[in-house]
């Protein structure tokens, strides 16, 4: 009876609240062992990238050492590919140098050649003038030598005919 004068809760208040306790105590730690789980199997927000891809070489090659020896190899080949690169860019460089001097030369070839062209074309018509012109004096000259010709035996003639009407006179012989 002197229990009715007591305020509080009941035996079975207590007993649910310490129930639910363990029940939230549970469900905590059942969350958390989830949180790390998903954690360690490679949840993405929770690693940074170098150590995702650390684990997947490790998973691949076993030992740290043959990654770095990989590692090295990469970039080995990486420095060789970015020279040989270089070593392209410098030749393309220069084969571009060499391709507009060609092109510059090629030019200059072409205008020489349609300059000699021209004298050629030139000559050629200072050739056929001159022929021609020879030609010209050719025939000048040749009729000229047959005016000699004509007049020398015209000339001669008349000295024949001026011998025979003098008597006594020596003659040329008439052939």
């Amino acid at each position: 009876m002197g229990d009715e004068n007591r305020k509080g809760l009941s035996i079975n208040a207590k007993i649910f609240i310490i129930i639910l306790l363990f029940v939230d105590i549970g469900f905590a730690l059942k969350l958390f062992g989830k949180y790390y789980k998903t954690k360690d199997s490679g949840y993405s927000r929770e690693r940074s990238l170098y150590e995702q891809l650390e684990q997947r070489v490790m998973k691949s090659f076993g030992n740290r050492e043959e990654l770095n020896k990989l590692i090295n190899d990469f970039i080995q080949y990486k420095e060789a590919a970015e020279k040989f690169a270089a070593s392209f860019k410098e030749q393309g460089e220069q084969l571009k140098r060499v391709d507009k001097k060609l092109e510059e030369s090629k030019t200059k070839f072409e205008e020489e050649k349609a300059r000699l062209q021209m004298e050629r074309w030139a000559l050629e018509d200072s050739l056929s003038l001159a022929k021609y012109t020879l030609r010209d004096r050719e025939l000048e000259i040749q009729e000229l030598t047959d005016r000699l010709k004509i007049v020398e035996e015209a000339l001669l003639q008349k000295q024949i005919e001026d011998h025979s009407k003098i008597p006594g006179t020596w003659c040329l012989p008439v052939q």
